[in-house]
């Protein structure tokens, strides 16, 4: 059975690495990088917010979006006033379940707020696998551009972006939904719509039960975190920051981890409820509470012979049963997880920071140690 289970995560991290190449390369032959270096981000002087996973439905019983509205307006209105550009990772409209139209009617609020970094010149969109119907400039044009005036609208699958610091080169940065590679979310997706749109919405309408995360298994979100790390890993000077899992991941920790390791938690006793979400969504609330994680108490990547090589970063969502969002910002020399609401009032809250240039340079240091060769690609 465990020769088995190896050959399967052995072939799952194989798939998402194939998926993840594929997005690269499209990437790196995207109008404006023809094989020249990715686009330039100053890691000082540039400012990137990147949120995802909104989910947004019709503001029915089966909308994951709604309860998080005024936490995510509240971080829309400050990072526009702030000059940072907004990324939207992916699964912005929940597609699977709705139709485009009435997904946009329902939040023509939240839609302006976005278009008007459009406006000014600071949007870059995503397309994941629950709205993978702006993968079509067609679909984007005659369905999104009217709520973006100003026209030029580009919904993509992926960003390459070469990260400068004082003149010099730190590294690349790879954007992407993060779902590529894995089978219903992928190459299966109609499949898989059909399931939501037609078995899963019903029950939700009934129950109010969210289940938005790509898998039910706190092990299957691991395992991709895993396979998209390792994939990660491989490429020269990379880091990749996804979504598509739902859960926040820092410097290659995932951040409910981190407070498993804080909170003291035996593993064995509560292995039974590994598949519990609120029960996790508990401890998060439990950490907060008692002010382990937020700016007094930031909880940061852990010691450097703790965790692998902070090539990954996951955004997290935009859709927590408590109203709360994730996400991750880039500026001022540093990269940063963050939270917002909780209250009557939504607040920003750091829960983790770094310095970029330590970052790629903790990479560089690993690869050294342990005699990563980059080169041998993904």
């Amino acid at each position: 059975m465990r020769r088995r289970d190896s050959s399967s995560a052995t072939l799952y991290e194989a798939r998402v690495a194939a998926g993840l190449s594929k997005a690269l390369a499209r990437a790196q032959r995207a109008p404006g990088h023809g094989g020249a270096p990715a686009t330039p981000f100053d890691a000082v002087a540039d400012r990137l917010i990147i949120l995802s996973d909104m989910h947004r439905g019709k503001r029915d019983r089966a909308d994951d979006f709604r309860r998080c509205e005024s936490a995510y307006m509240e971080a829309l209105s400050h990072y526009l006033d702030e000059g940072f550009t907004l990324a939207l990772l992916g699964d912005v409209e929940e597609l699977w379940k709705n139709r485009i139209e009435d997904v946009l009617s329902s939040y023509p609020t939240v839609v302006a707020a976005e278009a008007a970094f459009h406006a000014s010149g600071r949007l870059i969109r995503f397309w994941g696998n629950h709205d993978e119907e702006w993968a079509s400039p067609t679909a984007v044009r005659s369905d999104l551009g009217p709520f973006h005036p100003g026209g030029n609208l580009e919904v993509r699958e992926s960003l390459l972006l070469d990260v400068r610091l004082a003149g010099r080169t730190l590294g690349r940065l790879f954007l992407v939904h993060g779902h590529q590679g894995t089978g219903l979310s992928d190459g299966l997706a109609f499949l898989a719509r059909f399931t939501v749109r037609f078995i899963w919405k019903p029950i939700q309408h009934v129950t109010s039960m969210s289940r938005n995360t790509p898998s039910k298994n706190r092990k299957v979100r691991e395992k991709h975190h895993r396979a998209m790390r390792r994939w990660a890993e491989r490429q020269e000077g990379l880091v990749l920051i996804a979504g598509h899992t739902h859960r926040p991941v820092f410097a290659s920790v995932a951040i409910v981890d981190e407070m498993e390791r804080r909170l003291g938690l035996d593993m064995e006793e509560i292995r039974g409820r590994a598949e519990d979400e609120l029960f996790w969504d508990e401890i998060v609330s439990d950490c907060m509470d008692r002010g382990w994680l937020g700016d007094e108490a930031p909880c940061g990547p852990p010691r450097e012979d703790e965790v692998p090589a902070p090539h990954l970063f996951n955004s997290g969502c935009c859709c927590f049963s408590d109203g709360r969002i994730t996400g991750i910002e880039l500026g001022d020399g540093k990269v940063r997880l963050v939270l917002w609401g909780g209250g009557p009032q939504a607040t920003r809250r750091i829960l983790a920071e770094a310095d970029l240039e330590a970052v790629y340079d903790r990479m560089s240091e690993r690869n050294r140690v342990e005699g990563v060769d980059p080169a041998r690609g993904g």
